[in-house]
């Protein structure tokens, strides 16, 4: 992991604006940047902790005068004290970035039963993991944080998601059936396996084939449980000529589905949407298409 950051980084991370961090410094000498030998300002790893504790006691209505009249043992033990009693949406990318910074399996797990609890699963993931996630994954695409990171909070919430699927009904068989599943090149499952959950708890059929499946399996599974539909995303890195040859063989060999793809990686080939392929750019258009929230 990479151990110092820019203002602009902390300020990604935490949350809270450039010009602010700069004046707890200057104001209260709350963090204290280095220098290079170039004179760039950067800032330690243990000093983007404190901040993220900061910004969390902040949202809970402390006064940053306060704040920095506090040790830094209070400081964390008040932070860590807040983190464990609620899971409120307004200190959530504070809490979940400490945790996943730290490997806290035990707090983070806490975290999510006291989101769900709150707010339930869907608002839990839409509101507050997604968007979490594009700031890590930001970071990591940066470097400054690994994959570890990002794989321990995706993997943590796959958990969860998985849990909470396995306590579904069973679905209608009178309603269409549907794969889903990312190519051959792509382990990024967790956007997917959420349409999955909204599919099966709307009474759907679904055949989850997960991550790295080739189109040929993609077309001898729809085959053999006669698929109406196949959802596919492109998150991984990836070419033009890829995502093309994979869409191209199932709309050839399956000519009786409509296909969905989504990703960033699409916008490549948008002049390809046609009657049985759908692009979409946002999880609204399966919500709206399946009618999957009332």
């Amino acid at each position: 992991m990479n151990k110092h950051y820019s203002i602009g980084e902390l300020s990604v991370m935490s949350q809270i604006k450039a010009h602010t961090i700069r004046i707890w410094e200057q104001r209260y000498g709350l963090l204290t940047p280095i220098r290079s030998g170039g004179n760039t300002r950067y800032y330690s790893e243990q000093q983007l902790m404190k901040l993220l504790n900061v910004a969390l006691l902040r949202k809970k209505g402390i006064k940053i005068s306060q704040i920095a009249a506090l040790s830094e043992k209070e400081i964390i033990d008040q932070a860590s004290e807040h983190t464990k009693s609620g899971g409120a949406k307004e200190t959530a990318i504070e809490q979940l970035m400490n945790a996943s910074l730290h490997f806290d399996q035990s707090t983070l797990s806490n975290l999510f039963n006291l989101y769900i609890e709150e707010y339930g699963i869907e608002e839990t993931f839409e509101d507050i993991v997604f968007p979490f996630l594009k700031i890590v994954g930001n970071l990591w695409v940066n470097g400054k944080i690994t994959p570890g990171h990002e794989h321990f909070f995706s993997n943590m919430c796959k958990l969860k998601l998985f849990s909470v699927i396995d306590q579904l009904p069973l679905p209608s068989t009178s309603k269409p059936h549907i794969l889903l599943a990312l190519p051959e090149w792509d382990y990024h499952e967790l956007g997917i396996l959420y349409y999955y959950y909204l599919l099966k708890k709307a009474g759907y059929n679904c055949t989850y084939l997960g991550q790295a499946v080739p189109a040929d399996d993609v077309i001898q599974t729809s085959k053999k449980v006669k698929t109406s539909y196949v959802i596919c995303t492109f998150i991984g890195p990836t070419t033009e000529k890829e995502i093309t040859n994979y869409v191209d063989s199932i709309i050839k060999e399956l000519p009786d589905i409509h296909l969905y793809i989504s990703g960033p990686h699409v916008v490549s080939i948008k002049n390809k949407q046609s009657k049985r392929l759908t692009i979409f750019w946002s999880m609204d258009t399966i919500i709206k298409k399946f009618n999957l929230k009332a």
